[in-house]
């Protein structure tokens, strides 16, 4: 969320042979998910993030930015940090964009030099009161539609009644049915509505346990809530997700972080815990995986310290997580995305293993694409040049040395025209891979080399124009105009040979008429027949097997 709160002549030679590998293992790796620093960070807390202009906007109670005086609001162009104008005059706890300009809220009277109450707007030059103001402090801010929502401690908004939420367009503000009975800590979205969570247990008159729904006109309660207090809230996968310091949520069992189906309220793995603490403050989401920060020692059981990620179905640590001082009594209180980057920010002094200073970015490789054409023998129609179905293929990237470890797995259709799949690579570094293809009945085939990958790019390969493309040359002519060499087909078992085994299989089901998707319907026209038991026949009769490096 973007307003969460808060190393003889030989040893020479040795000597250079290990330099070179040790680069050549470092420059493969420069892209895998790393921890590193802003410059030399802040002097003090980070409390809120977002993207401004390209920049990413820092708030918090620092007074310095990579050593320039910056109070308590900087910003980082990707490689220094400035401040803007000369800042507010107390700590930044949200930001957002609003019509193209920054909107600072947070217990802040001043902004360059302007008296102000609790918000403040960039325009890219200079500070303004344009906004009005607010009677207390600002928590979390938003746009819903063309409005700016704010949510805090406050209950009044421009000296009109404002339970502590108010939006604002074009105009003033305006009380939001009658808003909340204590405080708003986090804004969100979940579909078309706009969601707030914090201390309150009512919204808008109604009850709504710290978590509550505004669809334009009123309130209403998500479900029957969450047990306590909402600090954070994001979407992902289609789900609402909520961080915060509880022990359930829907009346069902969830640790400091839940999600919301539309219908019901479910855990997130066994969510967060620690012996002292154990509170969500800021979550965000990056390329498919979901990232939760706060006040937490585990995730899911495992040590995290702070900072964790869940990829839908498992949590996982980020490194060794965040420390201060030694101690991992310390706290992620904003996390958000910046390119393709996680920055988190709060109260820590490192990172994993290098140090930084209350805020640091985790590095994710871009993702890529690898665009493969291939053809398995028995669904391709050589008078047609065409596939009789277009069906689910596995690319998995193998490291280039032995045991030649599988880096990542991406699957993708098989185009029945085009003859290609379009394979999406999210997590592989920058480096030199096997290609290796497994379809659910033809042998499992790799490239005859490796082909190089830089992440975020696109790389095309074409298994079918040439049998020396196999390693092995481990594939069957299958037309000559055009020459067509396709993946061996009958492994209908996917014990990496076929054989009897998979004869009798397709033998069996032959004899039995069997219909639809099935693997022992090699020729793709969803029949088991004659035709499949022959081309299964004649592979187990030349023992076609895998061959690999």
């Amino acid at each position: 969320m973007k307003n969460s709160f808060k190393f003889l002549k030989p040893g020479k030679t040795y000597v250079i042979s290990i330099f070179i590998i040790l680069i050549l293992i470092f420059s493969q790796n420069a892209n895998s998910q790393s921890w590193s620093g802003l410059s030399t960070g802040m002097n003090d807390w980070v409390h809120a993030l977002t993207v401004y202009n390209g920049e990413l906007i820092v708030g918090g109670q620092f007074t310095s930015a990579g050593g320039v005086p910056a109070n308590y609001i900087a910003k980082w162009n990707g490689t220094s940090w400035s401040p803007l104008g000369s800042g507010t005059n107390a700590e930044v706890d949200a930001l957002t964009v609003f019509n193209g300009e920054l909107v600072a809220g947070g217990r802040f009277t001043m902004a360059g030099g302007v008296e102000l109450n609790f918000l403040a707007k960039w325009d890219g030059t200079s500070w303004n009161d344009d906004l009005g103001g607010v009677g207390d402090i600002v928590t979390s801010l938003t746009v819903y539609g063309n409005r700016l929502i704010a949510g805090g401690y406050f209950i009044e908004a421009d000296g009109s009644p404002a339970g502590r939420i108010a939006s604002r367009g074009s105009g003033g503000w305006l009380n939001m049915g009658g808003g909340m009975n204590a405080q708003v800590m986090t804004l969100g979205h979940y579909g078309s509505a706009l969601i707030a969570g914090g201390f309150f247990t009512t919204a808008g008159g109604q009850s709504a346990s710290h978590i509550a729904s505004w669809d334009g006109t009123s309130w209403s309660p998500v479900g029957t809530g969450i047990g306590h207090i909402v600090y954070s809230l994001t979407e992902y996968k289609g789900e609402l997700i909520a961080g915060g310091l509880f022990s359930s949520a829907g009346g069902v069992s969830a640790n400091n972080i839940a999600k919301w189906n539309g219908n019901s309220w479910s855990p997130l793995g066994s969510g967060m815990g620690g012996i002292i603490y154990h509170y969500v403050f800021g979550l965000t989401v990056l390329n498919n995986d979901l990232y939760a920060g706060g006040l937490f020692q585990t995730a899911g059981g495992i040590t995290t310290n702070s900072i964790a990620k869940w990829d839908g179905t498992s949590w996982s640590a980020l490194e060794t997580g965040l420390f201060y001082g030694g101690s991992n009594a310390c706290g992620a209180y904003a996390v958000n995305t910046f390119g393709n980057s996680v920055i988190v920010g709060g109260l820590f002094n490192s990172a994993g293993s290098i140090n930084v200073y209350h805020i640091a970015q985790w590095s994710v490789p871009v993702p890529g694409t690898f665009n493969v054409t291939a053809v398995q023998e028995g669904f391709y129609d050589a008078a047609a040049n065409k596939l009789r179905q277009s069906d689910v293929v596995e690319l998995d990237l193998c490291e280039a040395v032995p045991p030649y470890n599988i880096v990542e797995s991406s699957f993708s259709n098989l185009d029945s025209n085009t003859l290609t799949g379009s394979f999406q690579i999210t997590n592989a570094p920058t480096g030199s891979y096997y290609i290796v293809l497994k379809h659910r009945n033809c042998i499992e085939t790799w490239s005859s080399s490796t082909v190089n990958y830089t992440s975020g790019s696109s790389v095309n390969f074409d298994f079918s124009t040439a049998i020396t493309k196999a390693f092995g040359s481990n594939m069957k002519q299958v037309d000559n105009s055009p020459l067509r060499f396709a993946l061996y087909s009958g492994d209908v078992n996917q014990d990496a040979t076929i054989d009897a085994s998979d004869l009798s299989d397709v033998d069996n089901d032959a004899y039995f008429s069997l219909s639809g998707y099935v693997n022992t319907d090699v020729t793709g026209d969803n029949f088991v027949d004659a035709q499949d038991l022959s081309i299964v026949d004649n592979n187990a009769l030349n023992a076609v097997s895998v061959v690999r490096p």
